[in-house]
């Protein structure tokens, strides 16, 4: 008798507890008071690269907006091997504090892109002459070897960040010695500046 009072009485307790659920879910979508448990696309914090890529659409380098300095690359690259690169080597250098000039200067003067793309550039994907350590690049091992021109751009773009991380030391004429090259490739990559700037 006892077991059968304390079957009857949970059988009460369940369906008082499922009707007081059922109530309450009436009231809360009567409100629009709904609460999901599923992850809301709209509502996901962005990466710190997404981030850094919407904050440099507004931004500018040296009094010139993003935009105006990758027209200027853009035409400077028109039918080269290098058209199309010119807001990626922009946008990912100011967002890495490098001087977008000094990409563009450094990789026009290595692939001499003017006139006809190296080898190098077009085999490689390397557009810095960037050299391999442990052999397994390009040219029996000499130089880099990338899957894709973005990645050989974004090595250089990381290596000027990296060992020249402020934007004073960012000119061929102060940093050519440490960087491994000589006065006359400061010349010739304050040139390639000069026509970066002119966008001609």
């Amino acid at each position: 008798m006892r077991k059968l009072l304390v079957l009857v009485m949970l059988l009460v307790f369940n369906s008082l507890f499922i009707f007081g659920i059922n109530y309450a879910n009436k009231i809360m979508v009567k409100n629009n008071f709904i609460i999901s448990l599923k992850e809301n696309k709209d509502n996901i914090k962005p990466s710190e690269d997404e981030t850094i890529e919407e904050t440099i659409f507004d931004t500018s380098f040296g009094g010139e907006s993003i935009d105006d300095i990758a027209l200027k690359f853009e035409k400077v690259f028109y039918e080269t091997y290098l058209e199309g690169y010119g807001e990626f080597m922009v946008k990912n250098a100011v967002s890495k504090n490098v001087n977008p000039y000094l990409i563009g200067a450094i990789i026009l003067e290595n692939t001499n892109c003017r006139i006809d793309c190296s080898i190098l550039l077009k085999q490689c994907n390397n557009p810095s002459g960037m050299r391999e350590r442990n052999g397994s690049g390009c040219f029996g091992g000499t130089y880099k070897l990338y899957k894709s021109l973005d990645d050989g751009i974004m090595d250089l773009i990381k290596k000027i960040s990296i060992d020249y991380n402020d934007l004073e030391m960012q000119n061929p004429d102060k940093m050519f010695k440490s960087y491994g090259k000589d006065d006359v490739w400061a010349f010739k990559v304050n040139k390639q500046i000069e026509l970066l700037k002119r966008g001609s």
